[in-house]
């Protein structure tokens, strides 16, 4: 079985590659150029030229694909564009009428500013932060693609961090919080966060295009923490001695910009499809053990 994966470079994408590699599928990994070309190739990776900004390429190499694993949308934190939408497009367009899995990656992110105490796949998006509007709706296409007999399936990952490296959201904590000794939160530190090793996010991949339904949406969530609680074990990490302190509205938007309202926190998030559906479960170590004692401590 050949699986697409269009952003096998990135954080997420390659060791979803990994994974699958592992797991006994034939990856096919799309390469806009040369250099991330050469980079797959030296891992024994299958390379198509493509790029997402040129739809015609991206509906051909999906034509070609049993399935196709979208990892390369903005980013963790969501940033789509009118090219991200003519690429999805162009992969539903190629795989229509043939029920073959198309995964797209979204976040929990979509949940900043939505109210409640706990969310899950069925909450109301109607009051999300206007940035993550877009993501919404690209997520809607895909779900809607079950209509042209695609397996459309979103995950939605929380916030990633292991095996040395990080997503944005916490990699931009973790800078702050080396540049300055101090690790830093919003409001009274009680904001949650939900994470997921990437380990265990990569196999959430792999159980989704085994088991993932067509219009089904799962959240990847492994364990949640507070600010505070990340904001202390970061500082711990950076060999600050857990050195923290709080930041203001205005100080947090000039710490992290369009992140900001991100770093507010979220509602708590239920992974409890994931686990019913797909049969996922998280294994790997916790934030807090990768920032004090693992492959975060001073290498984020």
């Amino acid at each position: 079985m050949s699986i697409l994966v269009v952003g096998a470079t990135g954080y997420i994408g390659s060791n979803v590659t990994r994974h699958l590699r592992a797991a006994g599928y034939d990856v096919v990994a799309l390469a806009r150029s040369d250099a991330s070309a050469e980079r797959l190739g030296r891992e024994g990776v299958e390379v198509c030229r493509g790029d997402l900004s040129a739809p015609d390429t991206i509906r051909a190499a999906a034509a070609n694909a049993d399935a196709v694993i979208h990892v390369a949308v903005g980013v963790q934190v969501g940033l789509v564009s009118e090219a991200d939408v003519a690429a999805v497009d162009a992969m539903i367009d190629a795989l229509a009428g043939t029920s073959r899995p198309f995964i797209l990656t979204s976040g929990v992110a979509v949940y900043a500013g939505v109210a409640g105490a706990t969310v899950d796949e069925e909450t109301p998006l109607e009051t999300a932060v206007p940035t993550q509007l877009p993501r919404i709706r690209l997520e809607q296409r895909v779900v809607r693609a079950a209509e042209r007999r695609v397996r459309g399936v979103v995950l939605r990952p929380a916030f990633s961090y292991g095996r040395g490296g990080a997503g944005l959201l916490l990699r931009v904590q973790f800078e702050r919080a080396r540049r300055t000794g101090v690790g830093a939160y919003t409001g009274d530190g009680s904001a949650l966060f939900p994470v997921v090793h990437v380990d265990d996010l990569a196999r959430a991949y792999v159980a989704a295009l085994e088991l993932g339904q067509a219009g089904s949406i799962y959240n990847v969530v492994g364990r949640t923490h507070s600010a505070c609680e990340i904001a202390a074990a970061m500082s711990h990490s950076v060999g600050a001695d857990g050195r923290i302190a709080p930041l203001s509205a205005d100080e947090a938007r000039d710490a992290w910009g369009p992140l900001a309202p991100v770093l507010h926190g979220l509602p708590l998030v239920s992974a409890v499809r994931a686990t019913v559906e797909l049969r996922w479960t998280p294994q790997e170590p916790s934030l807090m053990y990768e920032l004090v004692h693992g492959s975060l401590r001073l290498s984020a």
